[in-house]
């Protein structure tokens, strides 16, 4: 797995292509705990499930369904009327924030692989290209020397490119300001919305 630091950088990074002008803070608090929170399945160590399990490590949780759950879940937190025209963007972002972290799981190093077609098909999976190196489950091991190194991997090929992403996006945002917008329906009916 990456640290939680880089899934929530990815979550966060991801969220500045859905957010609008006044984004409240639950908006970035969600995107950021729901690209970590996938890693909690690591209690079942504890509990006896089998790493293999479909419900062991990097098993449903990482997966796809998963997220599209939580992300509707997530969508309980903007109920109100100011995002009658932003909830699917909002599911959207939450959605690729939590997929997000089965995506860079797979770009590690170690571990079994990631199911991403869980509860349906248990296979896991990797991508062919596995640059960052994989983060120790133990908090007190990843404050170490090897530690060091896995946060240089993580910063090289996921802190460098979410900034990149970061910096895209506004000046994306700065060129529409400057040479005008996509129209507005295909932006929802009010852009300072999520």
């Amino acid at each position: 797995m990456a640290s939680a630091f880089t899934h929530a950088i990815a979550g966060l990074a991801i969220g500045t292509a859905f957010r609008g002008r006044e984004t409240p803070a639950r908006f970035w608090v969600l995107g950021a705990a729901f690209a970590a929170l996938p890693d909690l399945d690591g209690i079942g160590y504890w509990l006896g499930v089998p790493y293999d399990s479909t419900f062991g490590h990097r098993g449903f949780s990482h997966s796809l369904a998963f997220a599209a759950i939580l992300g509707a879940i997530g969508l309980l937190a903007f109920r109100d009327r100011a995002f009658d025209g932003a909830r699917t963007r909002v599911w959207a972002y939450l959605f690729l924030a939590t997929a997000s972290h089965g995506v860079l799981d797979a770009m590690t190093s170690g571990g079994g692989g990631v199911a991403f077609f869980a509860p349906f098909v248990n296979e896991r999976y990797f991508f062919p290209w596995r640059p960052i190196l994989v983060s120790p489950m133990s908090v007190r091991r990843f404050f170490s020397e090897r530690g060091a190194r896995i946060l240089a991997s993580e910063f090289v090929y996921v802190w460098i490119p979410a900034a990149l992403f970061v910096l895209g996006v506004r000046l994306l945002e700065a060129g529409q300001t400057r040479f005008g917008s996509f129209p507005r329906a295909a932006r929802g009916n009010d852009p300072n919305r999520v």
